[in-house]
């Protein structure tokens, strides 16, 4: 049985790493879903059938079109939003430039994004955000000064947003992932990806977790079995 049928997801970040495999998950589980990321197809969205997925262009730090995109989707019952990037260096050798880029994309869009997405739900009474943080805002690594800052202030943006969702009968549930296996390690060497969950692993998890409508999680950390590396 596909649970997730007759409802449309938008997943941020959707077109690689966590965000395509948690669109996946969700259209196993018969969910519409419209993927979205900077490589997405610019232009009008298409119609999107049960378990089918579509691409489309999104830009998360621009108001503008996060507006309009938001807008745009006929019926929205899932938010996802798994878009983020990460820039690695010891706060002695850290870039401003980069802390701001982080924050524009991990903070900035993820507010945007679930703005937005609250205003439709709260009017329909019912619906589900769903934000990918990071272990790394609970735990301190060294040369994660950029991206720890980033995360953290997303962590405590999820836990208001949960607050302010649940009179309208809106979950807001923040995963908190250990070592994922994505393209965000490919510029950072010395580490076993072979120990590290696969992006899989987290869109399962995901969907399973919207899937079951009476019951909220509002917070969720997952690690590898060889805990954090």
């Amino acid at each position: 049985m596909k649970r997730l049928l007759g409802r449309t997801a938008l997943v941020t970040g959707g077109t690689s790493g966590i965000g395509a495999a948690v669109g996946a998950a969700l259209a196993r589980e018969g969910a519409a879903v419209i993927a979205t990321g900077r490589r997405g197809a610019a232009g009008p969205l298409r119609p999107v059938a049960p378990g089918e997925i579509i691409d489309a262009h999104l830009d998360v730090t621009d108001e503008t079109e996060v507006v309009a995109r938001l807008a745009e989707v006929p019926q929205l019952d899932v938010l996802v939003c798994a878009a983020g990037i990460g820039t690695f260096a010891s706060i002695l050798r850290a870039k401003v430039a980069d802390l701001r880029a982080v924050l524009e994309v991990d903070v900035v869009g993820t507010f945007l994004c679930a703005r937005e997405a609250l205003r439709r739900m709260a009017e329909q009474q019912r619906g589900h955000i769903v934000i990918i943080g990071s272990i790394s805002a609970q735990r301190p690594f060294v040369d994660c000064g950029t991206y720890t800052a980033a995360k953290a202030g997303q962590h405590g943006l999820a836990k208001v947003l949960a607050e302010e969702a649940r009179p309208y009968n809106v979950r807001v549930t923040l995963v908190v992932p250990g070592a994922t296996d994505t393209a965000i390690w490919d510029d950072r060497p010395g580490f076993d990806r072979d120990r590290m969950m696969h992006a899989d692993d987290i869109g399962g998890i995901v969907a399973s977790i919207v899937a079951r409508s009476r019951i909220s999680v509002e917070e969720v950390t997952v690690m590898p079995p060889a805990g954090a590396l």
